[in-house]
């Protein structure tokens, strides 16, 4: 019995020590990196972050009729579209395509948009705002110069 037992673990042990952990790739753009200004260089568009806010956005979608749920009786037969959606009428009359997510309210809150206004102290007075999708790369105390809707993060 204790063989058995002992193979097993010897297998176990085996099995764990060449198997490799799986990393999953960030996708993710990073941020823009530059040369910090050397000291007494002056920045006019350069600040520290003081937040980061999520917003969440819910674009106005037109669900082609043919996927709009019908109030639900419980009757057999009934259809309750729910899910991801890609549809192209094909025929003179047809709805136009479509994109999106169709179903309960609560699964067309996953397809909410979601972006970040970012707020900048900058060095000569003054804050600015500035709506970023990629927000998330950005944490407050980072130094960053403010060109348009553009950031890029200070390295010294």
């Amino acid at each position: 019995m204790r063989s058995w037992f002992a193979a097993g673990a010897l297998l176990w042990l085996a099995a764990t020590a060449g198997a490799q952990p799986i990393r999953i790739p960030d996708f993710r753009e990073s941020p823009r990196v530059a040369q910090a200004p050397g000291p007494g260089e002056k920045c006019e568009r350069c600040g520290v972050i003081r937040s980061v806010r999520e917003i969440q956005s819910q674009r106005p979608v037109e669900v082609p009729q043919v996927f709009q749920n019908q109030p639900m009786d419980g009757g057999m037969g009934s259809v309750v579209y729910v899910g991801a959606v890609v549809y192209v009428p094909l025929g003179k009359g047809t709805d136009k395509p479509f994109v999106g997510g169709v179903g309960t309210p609560e699964m067309r809150d996953r397809f909410n948009q979601t972006t970040y206004e970012v707020t900048v102290a900058i060095d000569t007075g003054g804050y600015v705002f500035v709506q970023r999708d990629d927000g998330g790369n950005y944490r407050v105390g980072d130094r960053v110069r403010v060109q348009g809707n553009q950031l890029e993060l200070l390295v010294n």
